[in-house]
């Protein structure tokens, strides 16, 4: 037996045991057991004789005292759900205890069952333990036994000079560890030190507006916190491995964090001062260095040496993306991806063109692309007989990346180090080609007066300052370079001594001749300027600007032979700063992506797409040829990808296409790889290679990924794409976005004796809002509310081909007008008598102050706000009396007809609500009328299988077949109801004829797609009869479609 199956069998047996313990003792004797046989180490009484004082031994485990954390105490329970407030309680008196006693060491505790376990840090106060706060639980009995002996290990550290895996960092180190949870409070208080001092908002100011492209909204404190520490985290790993050092040093520490260590071995700019230098501000650098170095002993457990790339493309994988899991558009492309695009790429350029293409990567993430790339050089220059140093060269300027995420560069530049190799031995002095810009916007081209006339340059306002750089200096890869570095000793002098003389001096001497007049001018007023910052309190990180900003501007010079990569997949509607959204918009019409008849399809345009021509357009040469990993929606018939496909700006010779669709696992949506050449003209059909199979893992090496997978070649043509919409296009709408769910989501609460006040029922947040929420809105409200303000509502998977499965209550602030309804808040309420509705608003309002996101407490400061965002409730109209209604996204459409003045009544035991009105919910769209033979007649049509097979073409793809419905229908050329067509009126009386047949069934399936199945087959002949004369009304679509 391995030694994984001899744990797997450890754990079994003691989730065995632990369920079979009956008893406080048991459950303990099991715990202890599990410990020792793991392990080895031994539940002790952390501060003996306490029992008297506490009323209980205190059990637990001792740490180092050098380490971040030292004690761990448990809490041992029965039953831990039953038990835990209790089990808190205890853990609240006991890390009190501890705190008392050695106040300088943290602590940790642990409330178990011995199978659930739950781990809590003291939020400290005053010195009292004013709160706990989770850092993270598992369940062993529903946990793998490798996920479950990291876990418990992560609060124990046992295991000394283990080979590190990117997983097992994860459990340790990353989000829910207590290191994490721990050295991120620690850099949060560290933070509230220094926050008032200029040059540590202008840090956070700078890194929130460069994180803003990745987010898609300005990130808040926490997130520049959590980043503190992640690139602090790979900072002390890529000192380690590089190093070879198995101890901490206080001196080498600090400088591995400037990148000085590495500078002083001929490595420029492998770490820089950037944004997260805040930490050695003056005032609190001491403590900050005591900080990291503890961080740092806790790593020492790890055996460095055998730290490959691999290791820092799956922290990347591992870490990152789990701890930015609302981060938006970034996909990790595995191994075999990436060097099935390389080859097939390069062999395509080779197939026109001598040697070994230079290569840029505009949105390199972690380096897969970079490094792949650096060992196919390096193999076919080496094998070609080129000398290392020859080898070394030719990467280091031909290999190149960008990326808007400083911790994504931190760790490309890491693996591009390890990638090169033996390379690094040659004693060379090495800047690696890997920026943190923005590659796609470029700062903008402006005209400045100098005393010989004018000169061109690039301008960064900073704080109301102007920086300037002439751009014939910065289309100079090797003089900008030689600026930046005299800029950096100046910066330096003026640091020690603040002689602002000497300063300029340096930089006159050492660049006065080699520069133009008007250039020299320009630049030395930038010097100027920045020495003013300096006094200003704002120093330290402008060279690491000045450097990564202006690097995209050589890059679009010196222009590569192949651009490759995996750009961001953000739709545009999640792009919420206006300056960027107004540079998108802008960029979509300059390259055609869109015209000016079609901007109300810029929300749905993919950055991609953008990505992809704007790419080709500032970095490839003429000839030259990108190869993208792409959403595969780009191949489908969607509107808004129409334009792209035809490349017309830059013109683009579409070449191949290699469809991924049916190969798992990959990304969360299909995508496929687009290859072009800059130049051509696109004709279709293109070829295209479809891969179809199941991979072991998702990150394996392609000849490992070929055994798997089965290829079907193919000529793709685009879909026809309908430009004629129905005049209903405009006019069917999307739902309220009623949530938090659990504020709102109703079930009601009927005494067994007393029964209910049906003018104000008792209610409560439903059972299965709560079930379904994510675990900040777990919250629960209870009260009595006016029925005035219960509504009724559906749910996508309530609602059936021709009906629904059940109504939901909700209770809505809300009063009718004659063609909207009015938003009442708090005061509104109470000033109209509303009493019970307004309490109920309070409790929402609070928790909604207490739980929300830093992104929705600056886009919705009352709950209202985000109850009626962009006024999808206020906009309904009660007086219209019938509403279509159909699911918003899915595989199919189903549809049906709610008439408002025929609600039935929310019946509980023997009492009844008639529901206030009907809301429609964001799930679902909707078209509101009068006339009930036109609703009737828009439901027939949109359940016939003719409309379902038409819009196929036209949905993007998620992993489970065909996703967003939205308007699609409604691109179909469907025409406006009429009652003297018979018909429509035809259509209109199946529809009826449907809905009585399917409101009388009784389901028995389960689930949205069975449920759905059932409701078809119950009116299966009746849509045969609607599929033939939906054919010929809109006869174009038997044509198109061959329905």
């Amino acid at each position: 037996m391995g030694v994984l199956d001899e744990v797997a069998k450890i754990v079994r047996d003691h989730v065995a045991r632990a369920k079979l313990a009956n008893t406080h003792q048991a459950k303990l004797v099991v715990l202890s057991n599990l410990l020792e046989e793991l392990f080895q180490v031994r539940l002790e009484e952390l501060i003996p004789g306490i029992e008297i004082k506490l009323g209980s031994k205190m059990l637990g485990l001792k740490g180092r005292t050098d380490l971040l954390f030292s004690n761990v105490v448990f809490e041992v329970k029965v039953d831990l759900d039953r038990e835990l407030d209790d089990a808190k309680w205890q853990l609240k008196k006991y890390l009190q205890a501890l705190h008392e006693r050695e106040p300088w060491r943290k602590s940790i505790g642990i409330a178990t069952d011995s199978v659930k376990f739950k781990a809590y840090a003291p939020v400290i106060k005053d010195e009292q333990v004013v709160e706990l706060s989770e850092i993270g639980s598992i369940n062993i009995a529903e946990s793998t036994p490798s996920e479950s002996v990291l876990w418990l290990d992560s609060f124990i550290f046992s295991t000394p000079k283990i080979r590190p895996s990117a997983q097992d960092l994860r459990w340790r180190f990353g989000p829910g560890s207590p290191t994490y949870s721990i050295a991120r409070d620690s850099l949060q208080s560290l933070w509230h030190e220094v926050e008032s001092e200029r040059d540590a908002k202008l840090k956070l100011d700078l890194w929130a507006k460069n994180m803003e492209i990745v987010y898609g909204s300005r990130p808040g404190l926490n997130s520049f916190i959590d980043h503190t520490y992640l690139v602090t985290l790979v900072k002390l790993i890529v000192y380690f491995r590089l190093s070879g050092d198995n101890f901490v040093d206080e001196k080498k520490i600090v400088k591995a964090l400037t990148g000085e260590y590495f500078s002083s071995c001929g490595i420029a700019n492998l770490i820089e001062e950037d944004f997260f230098a805040w930490i050695l501000s003056s005032k609190i650098a001491s403590k900050a260095v005591r900080l990291v170095c503890d961080i740092a002993k806790e790593l020492l457990r790890y055996d460095f040496s055998q730290v490959d790339e691999d290791f820092f493309k799956e922290i990347y994988q591992e870490i990152v993306e789990r701890g930015e899991r609302h981060r938006i558009g970034e996909y990790y492309t595995p191994e075999w991806l990436v060097q099935l695009i390389l080859k097939e790429a390069i062999d395509l350029w080779k197939g026109r063109n001598q040697g070994f293409p230079r290569i840029l990567d505009p949105a390199c993430g972690s380096g897969t692309f970079l490094c792949n790339a650096i060992h196919m050089a390096k193999e076919e220059l080496q094998n070609r007989g080129e000398s290392p140093d020859q080898v070394l060269e030719f990467i280091v300027n031909n290999i190149v990346g960008v990326d808007v995420n400083p911790l994504a560069v931190i760790i490309a530049r890491a693996n591009y180090l390890l990638s090169l190799g033996g390379l690094l031995k040659l004693g060379k002095q090495i800047i690696i080609p890997v920026y943190v810009a923005d590659s796609i916007r470029i700062p903008k081209v402006l005209t400045t007066i100098a005393t010989k006339g004018l000169v061109e340059v690039y301008e960064v306002e900073v704080d109301g300052h102007r920086i300037q750089i002439p751009k014939s200096v910065t289309v100079q890869k090797s003089v900008l370079s030689q600026v930046f570095e005299i800029f950096k000793d100046a910066i330096s002098a003026y640091k020690a001594r603040a002689d602002r003389n000497e300063a300029l001096k340096i930089f006159r001497r050492r660049v006065s001749t080699s520069l133009a007049v008007g250039d020299f001018e320009v630049l030395n007023s930038t010097l100027n300027t920045i020495l003013t910052l300096m006094d200003e309190g704002l120093d330290s990180i402008w060279i690491f600007m000045l450097k990564n900003i202006y690097a995209p501007i050589a890059l679009t010079e010196s222009k590569f032979d192949m651009v490759v990569g995996n750009p961001p997949w953000i739709a545009m509607r999640y792009v919420e700063n206006k300056s960027y959204q107004d540079f998108l918009k802008h960029q979509v019409l300059t390259y055609e992506l869109l015209d000016s008849s079609q901007v109300h399809l810029f929300t749905h345009m993919e950055v991609a797409t953008l990505f992809f021509c704007r790419s080709s357009d500032l970095y490839l040469r003429d000839g030259g040829l990108i190869a993208f990993v792409m959403p595969r929606s780009v191949l489908t018939g969607a509107l808004h990808h129409v334009n792209f496909k035809q490349l017309r700006k830059p013109k683009m010779e579409l070449i191949k296409i290699f469809d991924l669709e049916d190969v798992s696992p990959l990304f969360n949506v299909p995508s496929c790889v687009l290859i072009a050449v800059k130049g051509g003209r696109t004709q279709y059909p293109v070829y295209a290679r479809k891969l179809a199979g199941k991979l072991p893992e998702k990150n394996v090496k392609i000849d490992e990924a070929i055994k798997h997978f089965a290829a079907k070649d193919y000529m793709y043509e685009p879909p026809v794409s309908l430009v004629k919409h129905s005049e209903y296009y405009d006019r069917v709408r999307e739902g309220a976005t009623i949530v938090p769910r659990s504020l709102w989501f109703i079930e009601f609460k009927v005494h067994p004796t007393l029964g209910m006040d049906t003018s104000k029922p008792l209610v409560k947040s439903s059972n299965e809002s709560l079930k379904m929420a994510k675990d900040p809105w777990k919250v629960e409200i209870e009260g009595n509310v006016e029925a005035d303000f219960i509504y009724a509502t559906l749910l996508s998977k309530d609602v059936v081909p021709f009906g629904y499965v059940k109504l939901r209550p909700v209770v809505l602030p809300i009063r009718p007008l004659s063609s909207s309804y009015e938003l009442l808040d708090v005061n509104a309420l109470r000033n109209r008598g509303y009493a019970w509705m307004a309490d109920w608003l309070e409790k929402a309002q609070t928790f909604w102050e207490e739980r929300r996101t830093e992104k929705a407490r600056e886009r919705f400061p009352r709950v209202l706000d985000r109850l009626d965002y962009n006024g999808l409730m206020t906009a309904q109209n009660p007086s219209k009396r019938y509403v279509v209604l159909y699911n918003a996204s899915g595989t199919n459409v189903a549809s049906c007809v709610i008439d408002k003045n025929s609600l039935p009544a929310f019946t509980i035991l023997k009492t009844a609500i008639k529901p206030k009105g009907f809301i429609v919910e964001s799930e679902l769209f909707f078209y509101e009328t009068n006339d009930e033979m036109e609703a009737h007649y828009l439901t027939a049509i949109l359940n016939s299988n003719v409309v379902n097979k038409a819009i196929k073409p036209l949905q993007p793809r998620g992993l489970f077949g065909e996703r967003h419905i939205q308007r699609r229908p409604f691109m179909l050329p469907i025409p406006k109801f009429n009652e003297n067509e018979h018909l429509h009126v035809k259509l209109a009386e199946l529809s009826k004829k449907c809905h009585a047949k399917v409101a009388s069934m009784k389901f028995t399936k389960k689930g949205t797609a069975g449920l759905r199945k059932e409701a078809r087959e119950a009116v299966k002949k009746e849509i045969a009869e609607i599929d033939e004369i939906v054919k010929e009304i809109i006869r174009t679509l038997s044509d198109n479609y061959g329905a």
